[in-house]
Parts: C-alpha cells; sequence; structure tokens
C-alpha cells in the first residue's frame, strides 16, 4: 500500500480582478455586507474585511483582506 504524503505546488500567475465587498441594504441589515452565490452556495463578504475575487470562469468569492494580501500582487492600481 502506497503512502500519500504532502507535496508542494506553487499557484499558477493568472490574473484576478477583485473590488472591495459592496453594501447591499437588505444583507446590511443582518450585520452583513454583501451576499454573493458561489458555485458552493451563497457565502458572505464583510465590509471593510473582504474583497469579492473573479476568478478564472468568471466565478465570483469572497476572500478574507488578510488572505489576499498573502496570496496576490496587485498588478493594476486604479485611481
Amino acid at each position: 500500500m502506497q503512502i500519500l504524503g504532502w507535496r508542494k505546488a506553487r499557484k499558477k500567475p493568472i490574473i484576478v480582478e477583485f473590488r472591495e465587498a459592496h453594501p447591499d441594504e437588505y444583507v446590511a441589515s443582518l450585520g452583513m455586507c454583501e451576499a454573493i452565490d458561489t458555485r458552493e452556495g451563497w457565502l458572505w463578504a464583510k465590509c471593510g474585511e473582504d474583497y469579492v475575487i473573479k476568478g478564472v470562469d468568471d466565478e465570483l468569492y469572497p476572500i478574507k483582506k488578510s488572505i489576499f494580501e498573502k496570496t496576490y500582487d496587485v498588478v493594476e492600481y486604479n485611481e
């Protein structure tokens, strides 16, 4: 029997789009910022804490800013 161990991989250098989470009036009343319909179901984004990323297949998902900053380098700045 072969025992499978941890392997290493590097994330491919692809460009994704991202934005701040946008407040939604109904969702804000629940203490959140934005509801996002992902492939895994509905996820919540928190204002000031999360970005929303558009993936390689145009799927949307929230990501904590702290995780984003460890994982991504911003390549284009919009003023």
